[in-house]
């Protein structure tokens, strides 16, 4: 939420080490950072998530711990609130220490509750086909093998045909059009497999006949593969903390429990929300029979490939959150 929230020159960090000179490095749950009238301040957070009220000795305990640290202010959150005695103790720090609690917003005595959906979309590309020109100038369709070599205009060789594939087939964009093409279709939740076609023409980008040694332009790229698409439900409990309004909930999430977040500014009309999964401690997954993709980028001209908007965002459809 504090994240949401933080305006321009403001940095949020979790579970961040600050230096005692007594102690050395102590770790902190959340630390806020910002430049004031040119001095460096620091706003710690200790988060106290039991079931019960924040004790007079966890305030104790943190109001000692941040003696001797660079911290301006300390605020201690406490899901199920604080103690009379915990309530007491921070008044005693003079405004420097600040305990909040999560305030639920009803509305006639009921948890305000908003919902919504979110898709996800999974899908991997397995073969494609090349349009090239051919020796005549006439368009050939060519099937795609993953370890055929892409050149560019000069013959220098750029990487495989299935780098080429797997970028393309990844880009955000592409990915945001398959998702809401998805979403608009009936048979969504029984769609197997993708097919896209992209214009390339204008990247430069080259196959080579090994008989003639001669290169060809690749006009466009035909890209297939497997596709799943899923949608979960997510119910955000409206909430305030420290004057802040925000919604939280719980929920899956491609198969995963999570977390949600949402934050609407005030005066504004869209609502951020990110998720983070809390099976932190779920094995790790299986190593996969493939090689994943490269982190390297081998064809960085597609990404200034420019892309129309779906028609069905066009027509005012597209308000449904963006596909993961």
């Amino acid at each position: 939420m504090r994240q949401h929230y933080a305006g321009p020159g403001v940095t949020v960090s979790e579970s961040k080490l600050l230096y005692d000179p007594v102690l050395g490095l102590r770790e902190v749950d959340i630390v806020v950072e910002a430049k004031a009238d040119g001095d460096h301040v620091v706003i710690s957070l200790e988060v106290n998530q039991r079931g019960r009220p924040a004790s007079v000795e966890w305030v104790e305990q943190q109001i000692d711990k941040h003696r001797r640290l660079p911290t301006n202010k300390l605020v201690l959150v406490s899901r199920a609130g604080f103690s009379r005695r915990a309530l007491t103790r921070v008044g005693l720090e003079e405004g420097k220490v600040e305990a909040l609690q999560p305030e639920i917003v009803e509305v006639d005595g009921e948890p305000v509750v908003k919902r919504l959906y979110v898709d996800s979309i999974n899908y991997q590309p397995t073969r494609c086909t090349l349009h090239v020109h051919g020796d005549d100038g006439a368009i050939v369709a060519v099937p795609g093998q993953p370890d055929a070599d892409i050149y560019d205009p000069s013959g220098v060789l750029l990487g495989p045909l299935a780098f080429l594939a797997r970028e393309a087939a990844y880009l955000e964009p592409v990915g945001k059009w398959l998702g809401v093409e998805a979403h608009h279709r009936p048979d969504r939740d029984d769609l197997k497999a993708f097919e896209l076609e992209l214009a390339i023409g204008g990247l430069g980008y080259h196959l080579k006949r090994i008989e003639t040694d001669t290169l060809h332009l690749i006009v466009r790229l035909g890209i297939r593969g497997d596709f799943t698409f899923a949608q979960d439900e997510v119910v955000l409990t409206m909430a305030r903390l420290g004057g802040r309004l925000y919604g939280a909930g719980e929920a899956s999430f491609v198969g995963r429990p999570v977390v949600w977040v949402g934050t609407t500014m005030p005066g504004t009309t869209e609502t951020r929300l990110s998720w983070r999964a809390t099976d932190a401690n779920a094995p790790p997954p299986a190593i996969p029979v493939e090689p994943p993709m490269p982190s390297e980028v081998w064809f960085p001209h597609l990404h200034s490939l420019s892309f129309p908007e779906h028609p069905k965002v066009a027509q005012g459809h597209g308000n449904e959150p963006a596909p993961q």
